[in-house]
């Protein structure tokens, strides 16, 4: 289980907090990388233009996350943590 959670948290790339590692999600680092990945993704662009049909990829950070956003009683927790 140690493992699993290791893995799951240090290289995990998590889609609903655009794709940074929730251990960076709670280093508070993630704003870091995702600005990181802007200045990439722009740089990109700019040098072949041809090949984006529209604008970049929205790398903001996410607000406040859950593991089940649904139950009435998560949503509560969540509102009394932020």
């Amino acid at each position: 289980m140690l493992s699993f959670e290791y893995a799951y948290n240090e290289r995990h790339l998590h889609s609903g907090i655009q794709f940074v590692k929730p251990a960076d999600r709670h280093r508070g680092i993630d704003h870091e990388r995702l600005a990181h990945r802007t200045l990439v993704y722009e740089r990109a662009k700019r040098r072949n233009p041809r090949r984006w049909s529209g604008t970049t990829r929205n790398w903001e950070v996410t607000g406040p996350v859950s593991l089940n956003p649904g139950k009435p009683q998560e949503i509560e927790r969540n509102k009394l943590a932020a």
